[in-house]
């Protein structure tokens, strides 16, 4: 019974994670058609975020700046500016293939290029299957008219620097590795500090104009549940259950969000994103199964 309890938690932590994480892009897409502009919805997430974490500053030892600057150009600023203009111009299953799909493609194409780390066998099969997702998802964007797809690959553009930004921030925390607390704390403070002031003056903003309700659902969502509640889910579930284990079962993100976007935003599903999303997954298993020593910071938001 003594082991059961924590696995039973374990999983129940997992669930939550898996929620809020297929949660994000579904919410994130209903902000990007709404009266919000990204720049808002960035400046409610490090603001709403900021909050949070100094909450949790007297219990965590933060980096030196040089260190809190690199997460929050790369985990916090770049990743959120680009994914939510991205959300304005791409439907969430785009989202759902470049975004967490796409990570530990671009993670490992980073890696070997910065660090010359190059990927075993079963890591580039697993590599070759997300980018075969990634194409067959960008000939779904070529299949629209002319003035759609130039937004859409504007969109899908920016997802895959979203990615990207995030693939560095990945490796960062494996250059300077911390409790996962205190590199949230850090990155949301650091952007916070860095982004708020530039926004509030120089960037547009409709954040007057928007329902409170709009308001609300962005600041709780983007800057509490994301950051940091599905961080201490994820972190538990990894301590009860294995970091190879919780892994496999983000690998499920993609499809699932991408799924609930057909009745929850009323986004078709096209053949060619849906075996784009079965590529990406199937690519993802492959991936987590391929390291079986810990699992990477998913593509969360």
């Amino acid at each position: 019974m003594a082991h059961t309890q924590p696995t039973r938690a374990g999983w129940t932590a997992v669930l939550a994670t898996i929620c809020i994480w297929s949660g994000f892009i579904l919410v994130s897409r209903h902000g990007g058609k709404g009266t919000l502009t990204g720049w808002d919805v960035t400046a409610l997430r490090f603001g709403v975020g900021a909050l949070v974490a100094l909450f949790f500053l007297p219990r965590v030892a933060l980096p030196p700046v040089r260190v809190i600057a690199q997460f929050s150009l790369f985990g916090g600023i770049g990743y959120a500016v680009a994914v939510y203009a991205g959300f304005r111009l791409a439907p969430a299953a785009h989202a759902a293939v470049l975004l967490p799909g796409s990570l530990p493609f671009a993670t490992a194409v980073i890696a070997w290029l910065w660090l010359g780390l190059k990927p075993s066998r079963p890591q580039r099969i697993a590599l070759a299957l997300v980018f075969a997702g990634i194409l067959l998802t960008a000939a779904d964007t070529f299949s629209h008219g002319p003035r759609l797809t130039g937004l859409q690959l504007l969109g899908d553009a920016l997802f895959l620097c979203g990615a990207s930004s995030w693939a560095v921030f990945t490796l960062l925390l494996r250059r300077h590795p911390m409790a996962p607390l205190a590199a949230t704390v850090a990155t949301t403070l650091g952007s916070a500090a860095a982004y708020l002031p530039v926004w509030y003056f120089f960037l547009p903003s409709t954040l007057a104009q928007a329902p409170a309700a709009e308001i609300t659902l962005q600041a709780v969502y983007q800057g509490m549940l994301v950051v940091f509640v599905a961080m201490i889910f994820y972190t538990f579930a990894v301590r009860q259950l294995g970091a190879q284990t919780v892994a496999l079962q983000m690998a499920f993100v993609p499809g699932l969000s991408a799924l609930a976007a057909v009745p929850v935003l009323g986004e078709p599903l096209s053949l060619l994103t849906l075996a784009g999303l079965g590529a990406v997954t199937l690519g993802a298993v492959l991936a987590a199964r391929a390291v079986p020593g810990g699992a990477s910071p998913p593509c969360s938001g």
